[in-house]
């Protein structure tokens, strides 16, 4: 994907002339209205071990260890940029192998060079940036009405149009992930918009984070609106995070049971699959790695994987080994064997989504583990060796995307250069000499 937008914008050009000159059109075709613009919510990445539940509402932890961003100067976006990054999107191919950066480091003009120049040397492609960050906060000035309305703007990130033509020019594909029912903004703000407590009150969970309610929607519109800023300003994807109840949530405050709950969660994600059409860029859902073969865990949190494969363009399984109990999979520890972990994940959302219409299912990008998780009584320390473990299990299982989750956003650069990565067509003839042994 890297280095191919001249390329790819000389051939458009080259090919938009000649139509012209064939058909004698004298009129220009607006191009941008007929194209599709080329998927985490962030993940839960520490777990909570809450003991009436086998999944946790996760601490996503500080978004960002970081300083503050810079204050930099606006930068407008050069003519024809839009129609420019329309024609290319549309035309991508490459498997998406990305990482998380919060929207402090995003911020940060110095911080983002650093970063593009470890990009530019890596096997890395894409990012996922927070538009609506884990306080509920919009990390840019959008100036639409209803996020106007309720002051929910934090602007992290002073020229988004710019960062995003940026990254684009580094040949990266740019995905906002929006935090979607998990709030701590709103509490004060729109608590007609929460699930309330069984005495009418807002819902805190023992974090302190409201949840609004997923079946709410006004909250609907105020998400819808975030969605079609990202898509404006150029974003090729946006993720859902938190696309889920929290599992302190009970049957008596909403009235469902889990059933219920997974019908609501899917009419969300229904109804943002068309509201994605309109806005012609794909949408991606991060869900619980657990879900995909746990039916508590789906009643407790709204997620069934096979139902959501069919109303996203990319389901996104957490399944960081750290997650996993001692003793899933009939691994001890599954922080200790990453490989296995995810080798044994991926195998169920084989086995799952094979019940799944092939036209209708999602394709899968997992978040693999990039953070030690030292919380745990039995761990490892993380870095290229465990990552590449989980990518070969991954390409294994044939999948070719993923994503890498860190929240304080630090890498092992060295490790993950093209050279060493796994390469998906290699692990797949491998594969397949094996099974012809």
């Amino acid at each position: 994907m890297k280095n191919i937008k001249t390329a790819k914008s000389t051939f458009c050009i080259a090919l938009m002339l000649c139509f012209i000159y064939l058909t004698a059109c004298a009129q220009t075709t607006d191009v941008a209205g007929e194209t599709i613009e080329g998927e985490p919510i962030r993940m839960e990445t520490v777990s909570d071990n809450e003991p009436a539940v086998s999944v946790s509402d996760g601490d996503k932890g500080k978004s960002q260890t970081a300083e503050k961003p810079e204050m930099e100067e606006e930068n407008d976006m050069a003519e024809g940029t839009e129609i420019t990054q329309d024609l290319e999107t549309a035309a991508r191919r490459e498997p998406v192998h990305g990482i998380y950066l919060s929207a402090n480091v995003a911020g940060s003009t110095q911080m983002m060079e650093e970063y593009l120049t470890h990009l530019d040397e890596s096997g890395i492609n894409a990012v996922v940036i927070d538009v609506k960050n884990d306080e509920g906060r919009v990390t840019w000035e959008t100036g639409t009405p209803i996020v106007e309305e309720l002051g929910s703007t934090q602007r992290l990130i002073r020229d988004m149009p710019g960062l995003i033509k940026t990254l684009h020019e580094h040949g990266i594909y740019v995905i906002g992930r929006c935090v979607t029912f998990r709030e701590m903004y709103l509490y004060d703000i729109k608590k007609e918009w929460l699930i309330k407590n069984t005495d009418g009150t807002a819902y805190r969970d023992k974090k302190g984070f409201s949840w609004i309610d997923p079946t709410n929607e006004e909250a609907w519109k105020y998400l819808e609106e975030i969605c079609a800023a990202c898509a404006e300003v150029g974003f090729d994807e946006i993720q859902f995070d938190y696309v889920r109840y929290g599992t302190g949530v009970k049957e008596e405050m909403i009235g469902l049971d889990g059933a219920g709950k997974q019908e609501a969660i899917n009419a969300y994600a229904s109804h943002m699959k068309e509201v994605f059409e309109k806005l012609q860029i794909p949408y991606s859902l991060d869900v619980f790695g657990i879900v995909i073969n746990s039916e508590i865990d789906r009643e407790i949190v709204g997620q069934n994987y096979a139902s959501l494969a069919e109303q996203t363009d990319f389901l996104s399984p957490m399944v960081y080994p750290s997650h996993y109990y001692d003793g899933s999979y009939d691994i001890a520890h599954p922080d200790e064997k990453p490989y296995e972990t995810i080798t044994s994940a991926m195998a169920d959302s084989n086995m799952v989504l094979g019940e799944v219409d092939e036209e209708k299912r999602a394709g899968v990008r997992p978040w693999l583990q990039a953070f030690t998780a030292s919380y745990l009584a039995h761990y490892i320390k993380y870095g290229g060796e465990e990552i590449r473990a989980q990518i070969r299990a991954t390409y294994e299982a044939g999948y070719d995307e993923w994503l890498l989750w860190n929240p304080a956003c630090k890498y092992p650069w060295e490790e993950l250069t093209t050279e060493l990565l796994p390469d998906f067509d290699e692990v797949q003839e491998q594969m397949k000499l094996k099974q012809e042994q």
